[in-house]
C-alpha cells in the first residue's frame, strides 16, 4: 500500500514498533490539544507551509469535513479508490492527480492518499485515530528518473529543514546499494515526526519521492498533536 512506502522499508518492524511507541507517548501528554495548537503556531505554520507548498488541497485552512469532500470530488484526479469509515474499517483515499505538478521535474504520474490510522494501547485504553496524508511522485525509469527524485528530495530537505527543531535521516538500502533515503522531521515537545519526506528506487515502485505529513482530527479540524508537559 503506498501510504505506508515511509515505513515499509528494509527496517519496517522497527520503524512501525517505533513510530507507534512515540504517538502512543504523545497521546498520553496530550492535555487540552486544541489550546495548546495555538499556542504553538510555528508549529503549525511549518507543516501547513509544506501542504499549501505541495498538496492541491490542504487540511488545516477548512472543516475536515470539507476537505474531505473535496478531496473526494476533485475533477483533477482519475483511478480513485475510496473505502468510507464503517464499524469494522477505517477512511481510506487513493487518487491520482491528472495536471498537479508541483515538483521541479515532470513526473509521470501523482498519487494523493489520506488513510486513517488507529492504535489501541490494549483492552481498556483507546487512542483516537489519526491520519496520513501523503503525496508521491513517479519520476520516468532509469538513471534520469533517479536523478529527479533524489534532487527532488535534497531540495525538500534544504527548503524545510531550518522550519523544524531537529530532523532524523535513514537510508534504505537492497544489500550493499543506497536505493533511497527518509527523513523524519520533529519539533522539540511533539514526540514523533508531523512531516517525513522520502526518496526511493526500486523494482516494486520505481522512482519516487514522497511527502507525509500526520495529523489528528479534533471537532471536525485537522490538528498536530502537541505534547503541553515533557519527560
Amino acid at each position: 500500500m503506498l501510504s505506508d512506502f515511509i515505513y515499509l522499508s528494509p527496517r519496517k518492524n522497527n520503524c512501525m514498533k517505533r513510530f507507534h511507541m512515540l504517538w502512543m507517548i504523545c497521546c498520553w501528554l496530550f492535555v487540552d490539544k486544541a489550546n495548546s495548537q495555538v499556542s504553538e503556531p510555528r508549529i503549525l505554520t511549518a507543516t501547513e507551509k509544506i501542504a499549501h507548498d505541495y498538496f492541491r488541497v490542504s487540511p488545516f485552512n477548512k472543516d475536515f469535513s470539507t476537505f474531505v469532500n473535496r478531496l473526494m470530488n476533485d475533477p483533477g484526479v482519475l483511478e480513485k479508490k475510496t473505502h468510507l469509515k464503517t464499524d469494522s474499517s477505517l477512511f481510506f483515499l487513493e487518487a491520482t492527480y491528472t495536471r498537479h505538478q508541483p515538483f521541479f521535474f515532470k513526473p509521470e504520474k501523482v498519487k494523493v492518499i489520506l488513510s486513517e490510522r488507529e492504535i489501541e494501547i490494549d483492552t481498556f485504553r483507546y487512542i483516537p485515530s489519526f491520519f496520513i496524508y501523503q503525496l508521491v511522485g513517479y519520476a520516468p525509469a532509469g538513471a534520469e528518473g533517479i536523478t529527479d527524485v533524489k534532487k527532488e528530495y535534497e531540495k525538500l530537505v534544504r527548503k524545510y529543514n531550518r522550519s523544524f527543531d531537529m530532523n532524523h535521516a535513514r537510508e534504505l538500502k537492497d544489500g550493499e546499494t543506497v536505493n533511497g533515503e527518509i527523513r523524519d522531521f520533529y519539533f522539540n515537545n511533539v514526540s514523533f515526526p508531523l512531516v517525513t519526506i522520502a526518496w526511493s528506487s526500486n523494482a516494486t515502485n520505481g522512482n519516487v519521492i514522497a511527502i507525509t505529513i500526520r495529523f489528528e482530527v479534533i471537532d471536525n479540524r485537522a490538528f498536530l498533536p502537541i505534547a503541553t508537559n515533557r519527560f
